[in-house]
This record gives structure tokens, sequence and C-alpha cells, in this order.
């Protein structure tokens, strides 16, 4: 977006400072919830797609993040993978995996 627009542009189109664009681009920071909704809000369809990879990718970074420190430390919550598996349903993806932690079994019997 900033490329087309220039950061000072940007910048007013989304109710920050230049330098808060420039953090954004650098990624030393990251932009609030309303900061994003307003950049999709005034991207064309290329632009807004790029958001959404940009998105998911920090996302997708986290969960895996998340995932690993809890497996290492034996703090692993077992709906992290029935939620996952709900969410992979609904974009059509196939189960995650058919492994699941122990818990998972006595949740699904005993809920």
């Amino acid at each position: 977006m900033a490329s087309g627009r220039g950061v000072r542009q940007l910048a007013e189109e989304l109710g920050v400072t230049p330098a808060a664009i420039s953090k954004y681009l650098k990624g030393e920071t990251h932009p609030s919830d309303r900061v994003l909704e307003r950049a999709i809000e005034s991207a064309n369809p290329e632009e807004a797609l790029e958001i959404s990879r940009m998105v998911a990718a920090e996302l997708l970074d986290g969960i895996d993040d998340y995932v690993n420190w809890s497996l290492e430390r034996g703090v692993a919550d077992p709906r992290l993978s029935v939620k996952l598996s709900e969410i992979a349903a609904k974009i059509g993806l196939a189960s995650l995996s058919s492994r699941r932690l122990p818990e998972q079994v006595d949740e699904k019997v005993n809920p």
C-alpha cells in the first residue's frame, strides 16, 4: 500500500503517524486491529490480498511459537488442536493430524 500511495498519504488514510507506518513496514511493531480494518477498507483487491497474507503469516508464526512453547513446558491446551481442525475444515483442508493429546480423547468422551 505504501508504494502506491506514499508513507505520508497512507498514514493520513489510516489515522496514524508516518513514523508508525515506517515501523510497520520494518516489522518493528504491528498495527492495531482498528488500523488493519482501515487498511483493508481503503485497499484495492491486490492490496487486501497482501494484507491478508501478512496477517496470516503473523498469526501462523504466533501459533507455531505458542505450540512449541506449550509442548516444551508440558502445558499444551488440547482445545487448540480441536479449534485448528475446525478452522481447517472451514477452509476446506483435510484433517490437520490424526495425532491427539491424551486430554483430547478424554475431552471428546467426557465433554
